[in-house]
């Protein structure tokens, strides 16, 4: 059977970063390795980075992002250290989780345990008793003995494998006579205390033993009948992964081998046991198997032999144990200082939980960007810091195509992206860190380029981003700034709605400034004076520099930029159309307005523009005589 159903694609973002998902976060990363299946490689996956994280070993292909496959940690039984062998390199070999494929009797001879779980038509869960402490276990026949060997859940201690073998053993034994004398016995009547349960109870309601349920021969026929009409839904290979021969294991246990050509594997394969360890006691925990206040056996602490005898041999085995002693030491302070940086982990993380105090976070892009988990010690940390500042600038400053950003305000902005993704006591990156990883975007071949003006400022820009292009957005941004100013000037006369101050306004087109054009395209002051300079020396806009500032216009003198601006007669058409339009849905709002409120007016069409006959204001008066409520009021003084 193939095991190459147990890898996944994986999505990759523009940066060649893997796209993780909730709760998901990395913890390790090194470039220069290569993947295999048991004992074969695994074609065109020889030469990409592997990331560590908290739920997945995902591999990313240097050549081909579109390559990258990931194994799920939940399907990973236990790893192991492979050390360097002549030209070999070293590996990390990771043990895979596996179900018992199920044979028949009659087709094995041998009656091992092993076998005997194979042929066990069902799943069942059969009781094994602790020699130490008593405790009633449980355990599955379809447990893999090789993989998962129990342990006492009391007292932690493993039982002896003759015993669990002959507890599988008598419950397989067992099952066919019980089979044949199903009648005798009630399925609801428990095996061991004898309680009737309910027929819909799968286990006793006393003693928590599971029921027997239908006759072993019936679940077989149904059995055969469902693998015969249900079809194998799980392909073998999915992701049409390529081997180098027929796949093949060690012992026929499945496996997959990361080889590091590097270096960096002790480091992976330290992370990786930890993180295998932390998701089988999470497990546990899940599933009751341990108390809310048990804790891990920590290792006791080698004590060095003595050596009592004397002469040569015994100075030679002293200075051996010495050496020993000594890499001990060693291995135990680098240890210290690992966990020292894990609180330093736990620090920043408090120290981030008061940041929502400090400051309310907003919910931007940028705040979805996992953050950069790597020592500054490692030879990927420049590789990464550029992904990573790459994936920053496409979710946040470099969402346009015409938007640029200048290498100081970069370091600025990202390093205060940093902080407010990974708290206050995150460590901020130096001017050369940026300008070293800057330098391999073109190697990285990632989708943000650094360019160059002729004054030497330095920008960061889309790949796809062209200066040419750039100076067509900056001509159709002056040209329908103008042509808005003349549209608003005329429609301002036609609706009669203009004061002084829109009559100053409007008197004539005073252009755009620096400042005006920066905002509207995203720059910084500095990137918009290069681009306006570019357009000035290629004669496409001039400009009118008086005690008011420096003001851009299109340049008219060319006879074929003033063509692209709208005709003043186009214009003041269109402007009055609109204006007469405005008035009319004004009109027609008021008269269904009073007519709702059932108001007597007399509504006329009405002709803009002509003269109304003027109405005496004298004859129009209407008498009214006095009231009675003010005769009331007479004599009274006010003061």
């Amino acid at each position: 059977m193939s095991h190459l159903y147990i890898w996944q694609s994986v999505p990759v973002n523009k940066s060649s970063r893997p796209i993780l998902v909730e709760n998901e976060y990395s913890i390790y990363v090194k470039d220069g390795v290569g993947i295999y299946q048991g004992k074969l490689k695994i074609a065109k996956h020889q030469n990409g980075r592997v990331y560590l994280t908290n739920k997945r070993v995902i591999y990313i292909d240097t050549i081909d992002r579109n390559r990258a496959i990931a194994v799920s940690l939940k399907d990973v039984a236990r790893a192991e250290y492979v050390e360097r062998f002549l030209r070999s390199s070293p590996k990390v070999k990771v043990y895979l989780k596996v179900e018992d494929e199920s044979t028949s009797v009659a087709g094995s001879s041998a009656a091992s345990p092993q076998n005997l779980l194979a042929s066990l038509p069902i799943d069942k869960t059969v009781d094994w008793i602790c020699v130490i402490c008593s405790f009633n276990n449980h355990i599955s026949t379809k447990t893999n003995l090789d993989v998962n060997f129990p342990k006492c859940t009391s007292c932690g201690i493993p039982p002896s494998r003759n015993h669990i073998e002959q507890v599988i053993k008598n419950a397989y034994t067992q099952q066919e006579p019980a089979a044949e004398t199903h009648t005798s016995q009630s399925n609801d009547q428990c095996p061991k205390c004898t309680f009737i349960n309910h027929p819909s109870m799968k286990y006793c309601e006393i003693c928590g033993t599971e029921l027997p349920t239908i006759p072993l021969a019936l679940s077989r026929k149904i059995q055969d009948m469902e693998n015969l009409s249900t079809p194998n839904l799980r392909a073998n290979n999915p992701l049409g992964l390529i081997l180098e021969d027929k796949e093949e294991y060690t012992n026929g246990r499945p496996y997959i081998k990361i080889s590091f050509r590097k270096g960096g594997e002790l480091g992976f394969y330290e992370h990786i046991v930890q993180e295998i360890d932390k998701i089988k006691w999470e497990l546990l925990e899940s599933r009751g198997g341990i108390g809310g206040e048990a804790t891990r056996i920590q290792k006791k602490e080698q004590e060095v032999p003595k050596v009592k005898t004397g002469g040569i041999h015994s100075l030679e085995r002293i200075g051996q144990l010495q050496r020993k002693q000594n890499e001990i030491i060693l291995t135990q302070s680098l240890e210290d200082l690992e966990q020292l940086m894990f609180k330093a982990q736990d620090l920043i993380k408090l120290s981030s939980s008061f940041g929502s105090l400090v400051q309310r976070r907003k919910n931007t892009p940028s705040a979805t960007i996992p953050p950069l988990v790597i020592s500054r010690n490692s030879s990927l940390f420049h590789q990464e810091l550029a992904r990573h500042i790459s994936e920053y600038l496409l979710n946040s400053e470099l969402t346009k195509i015409t938007s640029m950003i200048s290498i100081p305000d970069l370091f600025a902005s990202y390093n205060r992206f940093r902080i407010l993704n990974q708290g206050f006591g995150t460590e901020l990156i130096s001017t050369q860190e940026l300008n070293k990883s800057l330098e391999l975007l073109d190697k990285l071949e990632l989708p943000i380029k650094m360019t160059t003006f002729q004054s030497g400022l330095q920008v960061v820009t889309q790949r796809s981003h062209e200066l040419q292009d750039l100076h067509v957005k900056i001509m159709e941004h002056l040209i329908e700034e103008e042509n808005n100013f003349k549209y608003q000037k005329y429609l301002c006369q036609f609706l009669a709605d203009s004061d002084d101050y829109t009559r100053d306004k409007y008197k004539v087109f005073h252009g755009n400034t620096i400042a005006e054009i920066a905002e509207h395209f995203g720059w910084s002051h500095s990137v918009c004076i290069e681009e306006m300079t570019r357009c000035m020396e290629e004669q496409l806009v001039v400009f009118d520099k008086h005690i008011l500032g420096t003001f851009f216009f299109v340049n008219q003198f060319d006879a074929k930029l003033a063509a692209k601006l709208r005709d003043e007669e186009d214009i003041r058409s269109s402007a009055e159309k609109d204006a007469l339009e405005q008035q009319k849905s004004i009109s027609t709002s008021l008269k269904t307005r009073f007519d709702a409120e059932q108001n007597l007016i007399a509504v006329q069409s009405h002709q803009f523009g002509a003269l109304q006959p003027s109405v005496d204001m004298i004859d129009s008066t209407v008498q009214t005589p006095p009231s009675d409520t003010l005769g009331q009021l007479a004599g009274l003084k006010f003061t």
